[in-house]
Formats: C-alpha cells, structure tokens, sequence
C-alpha cells in the first residue's frame, strides 16, 4: 500500500518519474507551473535517516528537475520545501519561482507571490486538460533524458512491457531477459491494484508497491512505471518507444500502437495461472 503522503499527491497517477530511491510527482495543486513533489521511498520520517545512496541519487534528481524545468518554463529561482508537519514521509515541494510571466498551452501564468515566499495553499487552478498536457509533457522530458547517450548496436533503443505480476515467475523473467537483449533501455509497466480489480474483479494476492518493488529489483529492467489504463498508445508517445513485448498469445489481439511488436513464446508450463491452481488460488 503505499504511503499516505503518496496516496494524498495523486500517486500513481501524477508520477513523473520513478527513481532507485525517489518518486517524482506532478503536484495536484499548482502554486506555480511545473511545480513537484519529490517523495523519497524509504520508510523514514527523518531526513537524517536516508541512506547514503538515497543523499547521492537525490543530487541527481534535483539536477535532472532544474535542467528540465529551465528548459521548458526558464524560471527565475526554484524552491525546495521540506515540509513534515502533515505529511510526515520524507520529501519537497518543488516550486520554480517565476519574475516575469511564463507561457504554456498558449496561455500566460504568473507567480503571484514574486519575490515573496511561495503560498502553497495558493492554486494557479490548471483546466484537466492542461494538467494532463503537463504531466504528459514532463513524463517525455525526464524519459529523454538519457536519449542522448551513447548506444549500442542492438535492434532497439526503447521497449515496453508490461502485466500484472501478480505471482513473479521464470516466465517474466525470460521475457525480460529476452526484451532487455533486444534494447538499450527496458521500461516494464505495473498494473496498479485498481486495474486489476477493474479487468478482473478482484483484488490482486500481493500489493502494488511490493509488485513495483520487484521489478525496480530485477537486473534487466532500466524503469518502472504504474499502469493505470490500458491505452498502450499513450506509452509508446509519452516514453518514445520503438517496439513493445508481449507474450505470443497476443498475436492479433492486442491493441493496435504505432510502434513494432515483439512477441515471445511464454516459458512452458509455467504461468501465473498455473501457479495459482498449484497453490489452490482462486
């Protein structure tokens, strides 16, 4: 389950980003544009009690947020607010602070509050549509970070594929060894525990952040996302990818993307299914 102070910044559905050690957020409310929350993952409500790696990779985090947010908004300063009175998870508010107007979806917005302190109860109030421009925005900025880096010979650059994952087996694995041989960059989608329930109408046996938590684990896979829908479509355009694995069942079911499609023979005699009918799940 995850925590409350996810659960009350919209997590999974506002995740920018996930790190080894970190969740990036759209926040909800919007004091500014472009303003985040940077949630850590370790189960500590001290920021003396993060971990070493967690102190490092954070540095990384916040190079990759300010580089972005220049990029795309050219704010003026950004503020880092550790607030833990409410929310007692370890993490920030991340607001750019902006002297002149900025302009998104060809619409101006201001910083009200320039050159006072950021209000966060303060809202700049995003129609849904140009929240969920934001977040899709965002999404494909921080995923083409590393698009510049050097790569190798292999078939693809981005592959995605996804499941449940509700009893891990040596059937995933083989299908992400097999994808991760054919790419540089392995994204695995995690269906959340309210689409399980939604397409199968019950809940799944272990929980969403343990299932996520597997897969951030797993040696072949570069990035974890929740998956919320099943508009594959919109993956293939938010993280720019060029081909999706599936197992060979889908052949001519599955929905129809612009990327290739990579279908792979599932691992005999092993399947979620049939572990379930040897441990006597329903």
């Amino acid at each position: 389950m995850p925590n409350a102070t996810l659960i009350k910044f919209g997590y999974p559905n506002s995740l920018i980003k996930s790190y080894q050690h970190w969740h990036l957020l759209l926040r909800p409310a919007q004091p500014t544009i472009g303003s985040l929350i940077l949630i850590s993952k370790e189960k500590t409500h001290k920021y003396s009690g993060l971990s070493v790696d967690a102190l490092i990779e954070q540095k990384i985090v916040t190079s990759e947020i300010e580089h972005i947010l220049k990029s795309r908004f050219d704010y003026s300063k950004i503020n880092y607010l550790m607030l833990m009175m409410v929310d007692p998870a370890v993490h920030f508010h991340v607001i750019p602070r902006y002297e002149n107007p900025v302009e998104f979806c060809n619409k101006e917005f201001s910083d009200t509050y320039w050159p006072k302190p950021p209000n966060l109860t303060h809202d700049i109030k995003l129609e849904k549509t140009y929240s969920n421009e934001l977040l899709t925005m965002l999404r494909t900025d921080f995923s083409l970070l590393n698009s510049t880096a050097i790569q190798t010979d292999k078939k693809y650059h981005r592959m995605f594929t996804s499941g449940c994952f509700d009893i891990f087996h040596q059937g995933h694995l083989n299908i992400m060894k097999k994808t991760k041989e054919l790419c540089d960059h392995l994204i695995v989608g995690v269906s959340t525990d309210e689409l399980i329930i939604k397409s199968k109408g019950r809940p799944p046996l272990i929980p969403f952040e343990e299932r996520i938590s597997i897969l951030e684990s797993n040696k072949y896979v570069d990035e974890v996302i929740p998956q919320v829908d099943k508009n594959k479509q919109s993956i293939v355009d938010q993280y720019n990818i060029n081909a999706i694995s599936v197992g060979s069942d889908w052949k001519g079911k599955y929905p129809p993307v612009s990327c290739d499609m990579v279908y792979f023979d599932y691992t005999p005699n092993v399947s979620s299914t049939v572990l379930k009918q040897k441990l006597n799940i329903t």
